[in-house]
């Protein structure tokens, strides 16, 4: 007896407040739990690391040590989480929004803080929406959604940010900080104002702020980030720009590119359309990374990338298929001559799926990013990290697994 009694009080001390919470809820508004896992168990190595001691490679390329990186096996669980998100009708045409959306690393590997993921609150109406929080950048958001989009969902060592977006020197995706160096233009940055106007005529546009919270005597960061979007039936296209000030990518590349100030600039422009059940996709970029003040190492770094996608739905069957190139690029430093050969890289990323039901998907994938014997580009996220990071230059990095991917 005393034991259901201890039950019947501890089911009502929990209880109670939700039921508070649902009696009280306004009947304007709504919460909704979601999330997604996405796992792949893959195989994973890398080769043809350029030898030590080999001359004549870029200024900018990290000294060759012939290091590779040994198969391995992993499981990947990039980009599943959990998330809450609602909104509350205010009236007037007024609403809140609100989110907040964590990592949900069910491989117990790297937890994470809560509201580490897309995470805001703010007011939208007639005139579009504006938020404070945590979130993607428009440039990396600019393929969401539309025709342009990558057949991978920009996820994963598959994922097209292997080259789109990193300039290479074994930069990964990641989340832009005020007051920490980065090179990445593949971020979710943190402390920023957003502004997203509606829908007019197909037309939409996004614009974004990252506080400079990180100012120092000497440094006065700052992220600015928009992309215009145009969607019309089968037809997408888009213009994004993005611009880093005093995230020193330069020195993110090579610590021997100093400076007292930097600007770091990129520039994209895509195009996706969609023929019955096949999409074709275009996407263009420029990454232009510039140090003043600088005393020693290379003061400018610029380099161009391109990728063509083609994804095709019959049925349950889904066949995907992406190739990237990123050119060798041009630079210049203090003293001498700036040489980018061999900079240059290419990615190939076959996959398919198949969709048991609209919310669960099974999935194969093989992916191979070929360096030059200058480059170091990695696999954007997940996967093993000694594949990911710890390979020499001109080591090629390739993987191929078999996954699953369940949204709720």
């Amino acid at each position: 007896m005393n034991k259901k009694l201890l039950a019947a009080a501890v089911a009502g001390l929990f209880a109670a407040p939700f039921a508070a919470w649902a009696q009280t809820a306004p009947p304007s508004g709504s919460v909704q739990i979601y999330g997604t896992l996405n796992t792949n168990f893959q195989t994973a190595d890398r080769k043809g690391a350029t030898a030590a001691g080999t001359a004549g490679l870029a200024s900018l390329a990290a000294a060759p040590t012939g290091l590779n990186a040994a198969s391995r096996n992993a499981i990947s669980v990039d980009s599943s989480n959990l998330g809450f998100r609602g909104t509350e009708n205010l009236g007037n045409g007024w609403k809140a929004n609100f989110q907040i959306e964590t990592s949900a690393n069910i491989d117990g590997d790297n937890q994470r803080p809560l509201a580490n993921r897309n995470s805001k609150v703010g007011l939208a109406g007639d005139f579009g929406e504006v938020f404070f929080g945590n979130w993607d950048t428009p440039f990396k958001a600019a393929t969401y959604g539309n025709m342009a989009q990558d057949p991978f969902r920009m996820t994963d060592v598959f994922g097209y940010q292997s080259i789109m977006s990193s300039p290479g020197f074994n930069q990964r995706s990641g989340a832009y900080s005020s007051g920490t160096d980065n090179a990445s233009f593949d971020n979710r940055a943190a402390n920023t104002l957003n502004y997203w106007t509606r829908v007019y005529n197909g037309f939409s546009g996004r614009i974004a702020y990252s506080a400079n919270e990180g100012r120092t005597a000497t440094r006065n960061p700052s992220l600015w980030s928009a992309v215009v979007n145009y969607n019309s039936g089968p037809l997408s296209l888009l213009y994004a720009y993005e611009q880093h000030r005093d995230a020193f990518g330069l020195t993110a590349m090579q610590a021997t590119s100093t400076g007292t100030a930097s600007d770091d600039k990129a520039h994209r422009v895509g195009a996706g359309y969609l023929f019955g059940g096949t999409t074709v996709s275009a996407v263009w970029e420029r990454l232009d990374f510039k140090n003043s003040g600088t005393v020693a190492g290379v003061t400018n770094f610029k380099r161009d990338a391109w990728q063509l996608g083609l994804l095709h739905r019959a049925g349950n069957h889904e066949f995907k298929l992406r190739y990237n190139k990123a050119q060798d690029g041009a630079c210049g430093r203090v003293a001498g001559n700036c040489s980018t050969s061999g900079l240059g890289a290419q990615q190939w990323t076959l996959g398919y799926g198949y969709y048991f039901s609209k919310r669960t998907e099974g999935f194969v994938f093989h992916t191979r990013l070929n360096n030059d014997r200058s480059a170091s580009y990695t696999f954007t996220v997940g996967g093993a990290p000694g594949v990911s990071s710890s390979a020499g230059v001109g080591s090629d990095p390739s993987a191929t697994g078999i996954g699953i991917r369940h949204t709720f």
